[in-house]
């Protein structure tokens, strides 16, 4: 039932944020998970699920077996790539005078 999925979606983002678990599942886990609650699927069920509500508000994406979670990315810190950039910038001009 719909108000049972939307309950462990809720508190499937409640674990990701409180760090009981990590944001890198399989889906086998993902699938062990919701079967924890009684909710039985399977990965067909799943790659459909995460393009709709409740599930499309947690799940980013799936690539390969692995669950790619919204905010997942955010957390790598995405200025980190620039700070490198910045580095070999500024090594970069040391080097050529």
């Amino acid at each position: 039932d719909d108000t049972t999925l939307v309950a462990v979606v809720d508190q499937l983002k409640t674990d990701l944020e409180d760090g009981k678990l990590n944001f890198g599942m399989t889906t086998d886990q993902l699938l062990d998970y919701f079967q924890d609650y009684d909710i039985i699927l399977d990965v067909t069920d799943l790659y459909n699920m995460i393009q709709v509500p409740p599930l499309d508000k947690v799940i980013d994406n799936i690539q390969g077996d692995e669950v790619v979670f919204k905010g997942q990315n955010d957390s790598e810190n995405p200025d980190q790539e620039s700070e490198q950039e910045k580095t070999v910038a500024q090594m970069a001009k040391k080097a050529m005078k």
